[in-house]
């Protein structure tokens, strides 16, 4: 992890954290020591123990008055819990957006699946999870719901954990490619009810592959 420079600093902990438990660089419950990720990331310990109570939300930590913060776990409760929540976000967002969305929110999801595709061959999963990222913030912009956002944004750095973890082969990758090229169609068309119907395909198939893995 690179040190934090950024005056917002426990926004920027807070990112650089939750992208390390993201990509399983921080293991599910593995001990986050505070005078540790203090010296690596150069900050004190305020700024800090804001940031872990900020990720504590968002259910990536777990804090506990004796034993401090832990990565929290990830298990198919967890999953069940999250997962019907983001398909009813993700459900209300495609339709939304198939009303609202405009040639620059059009371009820019054309340009993440392009980025998928392009990460997709050369196998960087990172880049892949974060391109898929990028292509849902796009798509809950268009959407143009800042309730749905926040709810959405809420839940996002779980979801994007569990995708990480589960994209273990290329079937997968291929498959969730094409359900992004699936969307994108509906919402270009600006046909909701493919939308509606190819975002429920996803994030089922998704939370199916999810718990395989687990």
């Amino acid at each position: 992890m690179r040190p934090v420079t950024s005056p917002l600093l426990i926004e920027e902990t807070a990112r650089v954290l939750r992208a390390s438990i993201v990509e399983g660089k921080l293991r599910p419950g593995e001990k986050l020591s505070e005078r540790d990720l203090g010296a690596r990331l150069g900050i004190s310990r305020t700024p800090l123990r804001h940031a872990l109570a900020l990720l504590a939300t968002e259910r990536l930590v777990e804090l506990s008055p004796r034993r401090g913060a832990r990565v929290a776990s990830l298990d198919s409760d967890k999953v069940d819990d999250i997962f019907p929540v983001v398909k009813c976000l993700e459900r209300l967002a495609v339709d939304l957006a198939c009303k609202r969305l405009d040639a620059a929110g059009l371009e820019a999801l054309h340009g993440h699946v392009d980025r998928m595709k392009a990460a997709h061959k050369r196998r960087d999963k990172r880049a892949f999870v974060q391109a898929s990222a990028h292509f849902h913030d796009a798509m809950l912009n268009a959407a143009g719901n800042a309730t749905l956002r926040q709810m959405h944004d809420h839940l996002s750095g779980q979801v994007r954990r569990a995708l990480f973890a589960a994209l273990a082969s290329d079937p997968q990758w291929g498959d969730a490619l094409r359900e992004h090229e699936q969307l994108l169609s509906a919402l270009q068309s600006r046909n909701a009810t493919a939308a509606v119907r190819a975002v429920s395909h996803r994030v089922d198939a998704r939370r199916k592959q999810v718990l395989r893995q687990l």
